[in-house]
């Protein structure tokens, strides 16, 4: 019953999550908010976190099941886990922190943007995506219980239904050039060799 609970807090942030970031959502509150729309993405973030931690609190309080005998290794989930934490840091490092978070004072108008692809973005497209997944995948790998394996499954898959709308406001917003970068770089995990 435990499960159900958490996999419940996962349909609710997801649902919501989405429906503030559609795009149909952003212009009905862009009438509503009038001047202060320039707070929304400040607001969304906001959302986001907080329909979030109902779901880290249920992944953290649930019971030590496990999904199998094997009890897991420390040592390889732990350096899976610091891989993915340490792509996270880098990917995030490339984008304005400000901009990212919503602080309208930064924001940089759509105008303004170009297609970056340098750094990790010419390895993998989502590359933040990529840290998280390995770093729950370490976690999974360090203890592999059925609140970890949820949580991998649920993010994996929320994850993949989230690039699938990014990628199309991407198309949207930078046409042929996006879809020629999508094309040549991975999603997710990079290739080893030249396609």
């Amino acid at each position: 019953m435990y499960y159900a609970y958490i996999l419940l807090s996962w349909f609710l942030f997801g649902l919501i999550h989405s429906l503030t970031a559609s795009l149909c959502m952003k212009q009905t509150m862009a009438n509503k908010l009038g001047t202060f729309n320039r707070y929304y993405r400040l607001l969304y973030n906001g959302v986001a976190v907080a329909t979030f931690v109902p779901v880290l609190w249920l992944h953290r309080t649930a019971p030590i099941d496990y999904v199998s005998s094997w009890r897991g290794s420390l040592w390889l989930g732990t350096l899976l886990a610091g891989v993915g934490l340490t792509i996270a840091v880098m990917a995030l490092r490339g984008y304005d922190m400000a901009e990212f978070v919503g602080w309208p004072a930064t924001a940089k108008t759509s105008d303004s943007q170009e297609l970056r692809q340098s750094g990790l973005l010419q390895y993998v497209r989502h590359p933040l995506y990529t840290g998280i997944i390995l770093y729950l995948l370490g976690l999974l790998i360090t203890q592999p219980t059925w609140s970890y394996l949820i949580l991998l499954l649920a993010a994996s898959i929320y994850i993949r239904i989230g690039i699938h709308f990014e990628e199309q406001k991407l198309v949207a917003s930078f046409g042929n050039a996006y879809k020629q970068y999508r094309q040549r770089v991975p999603m997710l995990i990079p290739r080893f060799s030249q396609p």
